[in-house]
């Protein structure tokens, strides 16, 4: 790898400016509780990863360079894709668990329901059709 292969401080700037402004427009979800706290460390550490690539990304070229990655641009991408895949992978897992415990309290809610109902019918028989009437 050449010097002219480098990124350019201008790029490399406006980079880290648009990390930077991610990590805190994260940092003010977590504070004004947009973000679960289990997911708040996530997406903090996601946050200073990326400020972290940004400050030093000649070096993980020069060390993709070395492990014989020929185009690094498109090894960012595969672990772009793969965080963003993962990603979605726990989301899906979350919506899974929170249907199904919906469902589990929905079924919960019609029994005590019916059971109510019934206890109402036998106390209004009771009273009705019971043994001091008439």
């Amino acid at each position: 790898m050449n010097q002219m292969d480098h990124m350019d401080p201008r790029v490399r700037i406006a980079v880290f400016l648009i990390s930077f402004v991610l990590l805190v427009f994260i940092l003010r979800m977590v504070k004004n509780r947009k973000i679960w706290e289990r997911y708040a460390i996530l997406w903090v550490g996601l946050g200073f990863v990326v400020v972290a690539f940004s400050l030093f990304v000649n070096t993980f070229d020069i060390l993709l360079d070395k492990l014989g990655v020929d185009y690094q641009p498109a090894f960012y991408l595969l672990i772009a894709v793969v965080s963003i895949l993962l990603i979605l992978l726990q989301c899906t897992v979350e919506i899974t668990t929170l249907v199904r415990q919906n469902r589990d309290a929905v079924q919960e809610l019609a029994i005590l329901k019916e059971r109510v109902l019934e206890m109402e019918k036998k106390m209004l028989e009771g009273r009705i059709g019971g043994p001091g009437s008439g």
